[in-house]
């Protein structure tokens, strides 16, 4: 990978570390202001409100660690080649998703078995038939 876009990747991957950071701080605050609050109309718009932060906070910690598994492997000098085939992840999705790990290939291919594993028997068989 050239020198370039591993130092451009690795400040956007710093830069996006940092936002997510603060993002997740803000989301606690918001958190511990909706449990001081005494005020809610009902108990719904109570729960409604702690899911869509607690829903939050998860995707955004799920992201951080995604960001920091990058930065590690350019620690480790193993950026930008993929996890599973070992070969060079096209720098146009690293450009895309800094934060990958897999190449397109080995994405599309991990999606598709966890579509294959998410279905019933019956749904692949109505989808091998149709197929065929």
């Amino acid at each position: 990978m050239a020198a370039k876009t591993l130092a451009t990747n690795l400040a956007r991957l710093a830069t996006r570390r940092e936002q997510l950071l603060k993002t997740l701080h803000h989301l606690a605050g918001e958190r511990q202001q909706v449990e001081r609050n005494t005020e809610w109309f009902d108990s719904a718009a109570y729960h409604s409100r702690v899911a869509l932060l607690d829903g939050l906070r998860h995707e955004y910690r799920l992201e951080i660690i995604q960001v920091e598994r990058a930065l590690r492997r350019i620690d480790e000098k193993e950026y930008g080649t993929c996890a599973v085939c070992h070969l060079p992840i096209d720098p146009r999705r690293l450009e895309l998703v800094p934060h990958t790990e897999h190449c397109a290939a080995c994405e599309n291919f991990s999606a598709g078995q966890k579509q294959h594993a998410g279905q019933s028997t019956a749904q692949r068989r109505i989808t091998r038939n149709t197929v065929r």
